[in-house]
């Protein structure tokens, strides 16, 4: 059934254990003489009946199951994507769902269709990019009728039980919305304005401020130049202190952004390390650190712990984490042959170290650096940048809400056109409802009916946001960017309405809510369940737009405004 191989520096074999429809297959690899790189392959054939889409953690907009000739699988490594990907039939249900217990190494799924058979081919690819003498990892293969994302779920909870994949603690600091820097100010961090915005926003239920990259140059567009140094430019914040310490009078949390891996060419930090670098490119004037070197991580860790015991911070914004690439080259001082031991090693060092300051630190990573050993060392994933894409951001924090247990997911930074309608501005909101938002727009030039429907939108989500972080989450319709999403939790269920103007309640609650997240104001609520409830409809702003009492035993057709609410208790 299975046919493995490997390059001839190696010898290769494969056991099989199966418990129920799961499929569990250990590979193993061990090198002839001395240590090499391996490239392993894992292949196989399944029946294609009842397959519709491929999901992947980072393929969610290219859903399409390809011929075996297009070779565009998911590539996953420590800090890049995760290694799982499912089949997904034509009512969302798993058809296919494989994993592997190597979050670490670059790994690439491929699930393609056979032309002259109608044969799924399936192959798992792993390169170990450093050279070793022996390998072990598991293939896990589920073909359990569930839906998709329930299997994808189980496979998250497999990931956690992995020696050295305890996911880290998650502070309640971080499923709290924020106020981020980045799309309302980029780099002309001005402390002043930032204070005024934590003053306005922490009334409407924001608990933090995010600085986003800026605050370390005295100019603006300048690439990465000084990055590696992080010294604070008097030029933006005069005294990091006294702001850290005038934020937290507002009642908000602080978080600043570094990109970790990075040391700018006119940084003093470039002249210490420019022989302790990896050969992977620049970026705008920034090399990329070694991390094998003892003295490149302690440096690191020396970075965050002064900003952070020094400068007052609450969390650390962590960037570029995915440019630390494997290379096989060993030299003198180093005490790691695998760049990715050594990046897992130091993050989780830098981890411990913060805790130690602080035990409610919070640390975030943008995806792609969403994989399950990144869990471990974050607890704070954030949507890819998408700036005023409602659609994209929604797609992200999906697929991340599927893959990050109860590490906290975040929206991008939330932002629209300063003149657009209430109505439409708020789809930037009800898109990611699911996610905490970040939001990046500036008090000062929002209108004012913007300004009521998003402090009606905090409200409530901080109303429900144990319900919509912590509940058991549905997802309907995949391959139509999801229809129909819920949480629930306690007897409340949360639910969005993005496409077909249904609401499909399954179960007895108490208090349903829907927020209708379409164009159109026709919505229809079908339940599993019958009893009288009170409806209440709002629009967007909080204006009450109907009440009344129906029984839920029959399909309600509703009028209601767009991203507006429905409100169902009995």
């Amino acid at each position: 059934m299975f046919q493995l191989t490997c390059n001839e520096d190696f010898i290769a074999a494969y056991s099989v254990e199966r418990d129920r429809e799961i499929t569990y297959i250990t590979l193993t690899a061990k090198a002839v003489r001395d240590p090499q790189k391996l490239h392993l392959t894992l292949e196989w054939e399944e029946d294609c009946i009842g397959s519709n889409a491929i999901w992947a953690p980072m393929r969610f907009k290219d859903k399409t199951l390809p011929p075996t000739w297009d070779d565009r699988g998911p590539d996953s490594c420590e800090m890049s994507c995760a290694p799982v990907v499912s089949l997904v039939g034509y009512g969302d249900e798993n058809r296919l769902t494989i994993s592997s217990s190597d979050a670490k190494n670059k790994l690439k799924f491929n699930i393609g269709v056979v032309e002259k058979t109608a044969k799924l081919a399936c192959k798992v690819t792993i390169k170990v990019g450093c050279c070793v003498l022996d390998y072990t990892t598991q293939v896990r293969i589920d073909r359990r009728c569930i839906p998709f994302y329930e299997a994808v779920s189980d496979v998250v909870n497999w990931w956690e039980a992995l020696p050295g994949y305890a996911p880290c603690f998650v502070p309640d600091a971080a499923k709290r919305p924020m106020y981020s820097s980045w799309y309302s100010y980029h780099q002309d961090i001005d402390t002043e304005k930032l204070l005024e915005e934590c003053r306005y926003f922490k009334k409407l239920g924001c608990e933090g401020i995010i600085i986003d990259d800026g605050w370390q140059i005295p100019f603006s567009n300048s690439g990465y130049r000084n990055c590696g140094d992080w010294e604070v430019s008097v030029d933006k914040i005069a005294d990091i202190k006294a702001f850290t310490d005038a934020v937290h009078s507002t009642g908000m949390k602080i978080m600043l952004w570094f990109s970790v891996p990075f040391v700018g060419v006119d940084s003093k930090a470039f002249d210490k390390f420019k022989d302790k670098l990896l050969d992977v490119g620049t970026a705008g004037g920034a090399y990329v650190v070694d991390p094998r070197y003892p003295q490149v991580r302690s440096h690191l860790i020396s970075v965050f712990k002064n900003a952070v015991e020094s400068w007052g911070l609450d969390g650390l914004k962590l960037d570029f984490i995915d440019s630390f690439g494997q290379v096989d080259e060993v030299k003198d001082g180093m005490d790691f042959v695998s760049v990715f031991d050594a990046v897992d090693v130091l993050m989780k060092d830098i981890m411990q170290a913060l805790r130690s300051i602080n035990s409610q630190i919070l640390i975030e990573f943008r995806q792609s650096y969403i994989g399950p050993l990144m869990r471990t060392f974050g607890n704070i994933f954030r949507s890819g940048d998408c700036p005023a894409d409602s659609l994209t951001n929604r797609l992200n924090i999906l697929s991340l809400r599927q893959t990050s247990g109860n590490t906290s997911v975040h929206a991008d930074m939330i932002m629209w056109d300063e003149k657009a309608p209430a109505e439409e501005a708020a789809y930037q909101l009800t898109n990611v409802l699911f996610s905490v938002p970040q939001i990046s727009v500036s008090c000062k030039v929002i209108t004012d009916e913007q300004k009521k429907m998003l402090a009606n939108y905090l409200r409530f989500w901080n109303k429900y946001r144990h319900v919509i972080m912590d509940g058991k989450m549905k997802y309907v319709g995949y391959t139509s960017n999801y229809n129909f999403v819920s949480a629930a939790l306690d007897g409340t269920s949360v639910c969005a309405v993005y496409a077909g103007g249904i609401a499909k309640i399954d179960g007895d609650y108490n208090e349903v809510v829907i927020v209708n997240a379409e164009s159109c104001e026709n919505l229809v609520v079908d339940s599993d369940f019958g009893g009288e409830y009170f409806i209440r409809i709002t629009d967007c702003m909080g204006n009450e737009t109907y009440r009344a009492e129906a029984d839920l035993s029959s399909l309600i057709k509703l009028s209601v405004p767009v991203n507006g609410y429905v409100y169902l208790t009995k």
